[in-house]
């Protein structure tokens, strides 16, 4: 026998995907912050040729090299903000950092230090205790690309 909800039901059908997606999108931006692997590090040069700017997560820029694409994860979209950080398309940049792979075999590198050469500036994204640096400094800031 099936009862009838009457029109509450797709009402909290909805409400219950729209939970599962929020605590699976944020499980996912707190998974790759624990997943620096220093065994794994690496350094590569290359330009930026995209920037990746998501609600939840981290930035991801994409950097060229030799006709290949390496995504790398950087911060929070508010941290940047917060540490007046400034990346654009063309810019000349050193990253060292940890392959990681997600869930789904993509590969990415986790950023610890960025080196803009065209700027000259030099961005750390994890402290020397590979602790991601915006840890505990923004549990309630508000997303805004403007």
């Amino acid at each position: 026998m099936v009862k009838h909800m009457g029109a509450k039901a797709p009402f909290i059908t909805i409400l219950g995907l729209i939970i599962i997606s929020l605590l699976t999108t944020n499980a996912y931006a707190e998974n790759w912050e624990e997943q620096y692997d220093p065994n794994t590090e690496i350094t590569i040069k290359g330009k930026i040729s995209e920037i990746i700017v998501r609600e939840h997560g981290p930035v991801i820029l994409g950097i060229t090299k030799d006709n290949k694409i390496y995504h790398v994860l950087t911060a929070p979209y508010w941290y940047f903000d917060l540490e007046r950080i400034n990346f654009n398309a063309g810019d000349e940049v050193v990253v060292y950092g940890a392959k990681f792979f997600s869930r789904r075999g993509e590969r990415f590198l986790i950023a610890r230090t960025i080196h803009n050469i065209s700027t000259g500036k030099i961005h750390t994204f994890r402290d020397e205790s590979l602790t991601p640096c915006w840890r505990g400094k923004g549990k309630h800031k508000k997303f805004n690309l403007q």
